[in-house]
């Protein structure tokens, strides 16, 4: 390489252009380093190491092994969260009630703790190899300081962060389906009458959208008058299709029903519990069992031979990153096999699908989704996108979730599958704001230094270009999992571009910055 800073150091002519370097193609990651990383990424949502880089290129044969760490590591808890945010849709962070309401002052704390709850419970289940089947029947929930102050729950006086906790208010003991967050999201009127609520969990832990099922009705039917479109739920053969298994579930969930949401929104209603009859509401049944209360229909769904395959069938979408098509039943087979055998804990069927052939062969890259931009970024850097008590990046009340092509859990519910001009907006500034911190940082703290570890802020082309070399080599193998050589394309065109910034203000710190920026912004940052 011949900089700028040399020519000028050897009494030649500075150039009035910057020079755009013709350079070939840069090399991809090896298949090894490529598995790994998507691995990574789904597990951890944060890239492997260049150690388990070195490991896994070396002995192909260790993946496996990698996996059983993966799911292991500190970070499986926050992606299996990040996972399922996507298929319970409750990280909202706008309600129906405020932080003023309970007396409380933080107000990020409260909209983003609310709909954690669910995903919480999940969480422990996983790291604590509990089975799937306490999310329906377990005693407990989870809460932090901000619930723990406003909901009916023995949350201690001393406690710190997310703890499991019990319900004080007579609630039926009935995991994920006794939380106030999945009835906070899924919201009914007196004329839905739980039905949307019926659907919801029939969806998310059954795999049967009522929504979704090809029916005819009477189009004669007037949906303007109440009676009518009552009495065509009971005798329209269209509609008995569909609502004479969706009525009995209907009827479980009226102790979370609120005639008056400010002050009731927060406990438990037995009171309300036979509401169903004043509504003319079918009795409380599921699958043609009767029931009385939320635990019966929570014990019921867990012993459904749907709700196992259903976990796998919704993890295995998830992780492939499209619907379950005709090809997968192989596969998928043998992750149902692989939980039913770990007494359905999660952490073997993250792995047991994550070795399906399935997943190791699919086709084509995907985008990161913006939870995994945000840790992927945070591990590399240590930098968090967070303003006013808002991680920007899960929020939408003042942040950039769905311009980053998230979801906000009620009007968009799906994740963005092709890039967007506000997305690579957010990845522009999240890059910029990233690369500013982890330079000023590792400067200040070289014994901590995520990235730059081989260089400091006097180190330039003149006093140190093998140091700056081996610096842009380790950059590419931090970020994009890639091996470059000292004098391949990729140094070349970095080391350039560092003259060119270096030219605007004579700022290493700037220099560094603006050439990890571009690093970050890369397509490959961004698909994996």
């Amino acid at each position: 390489m011949v900089s700028w800073l040399l020519l000028v150091a050897c009494g030649g002519e500075e150039p009035t252009q910057p020079v755009v370097p013709e350079v070939e193609p840069f090399e991809a990651a090896s298949d090894e380093a490529r598995l790994l990383t998507r691995a990574s990424l789904d597990l951890r949502g944060r890239r492997p190491t260049p150690e388990e880089l070195d490991g896994i290129e070396a002995d192909p044969d260790r993946y496996e092994s990698y996996l059983a760490e993966f799911v292991r590591d500190e970070a499986f808890g926050a992606r299996v969260r990040d996972i399922y945010s996507l298929e319970f849709l409750t990280r909202m962070d706008r309600w129906n009630a405020t932080a003023n309401d309970f007396g409380l002052e933080d107000e990020a704390s409260f909209a983003t703790s609310v709909g954690e709850e669910p995903l919480r419970m999940l969480e422990r289940i996983a790291v604590e190899d509990l089975s799937y089947v306490e999310l329906m029947t377990g005693d407990w929930t989870m809460a932090n300081e901000t619930l723990g102050a406003i909901y009916p729950l023995d949350y201690p006086e001393d406690g710190e962060g997310w703890l499991p906790v019990h319900w004080t208010d007579g609630r039926p003991k009935a995991g994920v389906l006794a939380t106030n967050a999945l009835w906070w999201r899924y919201g009914t009127t007196q004329a839905n009458a739980n039905r949307g609520r019926a659907n919801a969990v029939s969806r998310m832990f059954l795999c049967t959208d009522f929504l979704e099922a090809t029916v005819e009705f009477d189009r004669d039917v007037n949906l303007l008058d109440e009676d009518a479109v009552l009495n065509a739920i009971k005798e329209n053969e269209g509609c008995v299709t569909c609502h004479e298994p969706l009525e009995p579930m209907s009827a479980f969930f009226w102790g979370f029903y609120y005639r008056d949401t400010r002050y009731e929104i927060t406990d438990y209603r037995p009171e309300y519990e036979l509401l169903w009859n004043e509504y003319g509401g079918a009795e409380p049944a599921f699958n043609g069992e009767p029931g009385y209360s939320l635990a019966d229909l929570a014990w019921s769904i867990a012993a459904d031979s749907r709700y196992p395959m259903c976990a796998v069938s919704t993890l295995f979408s998830a992780l492939v990153g499209r619907p379950i098509g005709a090809g997968d039943g192989e596969d998928l087979s043998a992750s149902r096999e692989a939980f039913l055998a770990a007494d359905l804990r999660l952490r073997p069927l993250f792995e047991a699908i994550l070795a399906t052939d399935t997943w190791r062969e699919s086709e084509g890259v995907r985008m990161v989704t913006p939870d995994q931009m945000a840790s992927q970024v945070e591990a590399l850097t240590g930098f968090r996108f967070m303003s006013e008590g808002y991680d920007m990046m899960q929020s939408d009340r003042v942040g950039v979730r769905t311009l980053a092509g998230g979801v906000d859990g009620d009007l968009v519910t799906t994740v963005a599958t092709e890039t967007t001009p506000t997305m690579l907006l957010v990845h522009q500034r999240l890059a910029e704001a990233a690369a500013r911190h982890v330079v000023t940082h590792d400067f200040e703290s070289p014994d901590e230094a995520y990235l730059l570890t081989e260089i400091d802020s006097t180190t330039n082309p003149v006093n140190g270009p093998e140091r700056m070399i081996r610096q842009v080599q380790l950059l590419h193998r931090a970020v994009f999992g890639r091996t470059v050589e000292k004098d391949g394309p990729e140094v070349q065109a970095n080391l350039d571009l560092w003259d060119q910034l270096y030219r605007i203000d004579a700022s290493t710190h700037s220099a560094w910055a603006g050439l990890i920026t571009a690093l970050l912004r890369d397509p490959d940052f961004l698909l994996y």
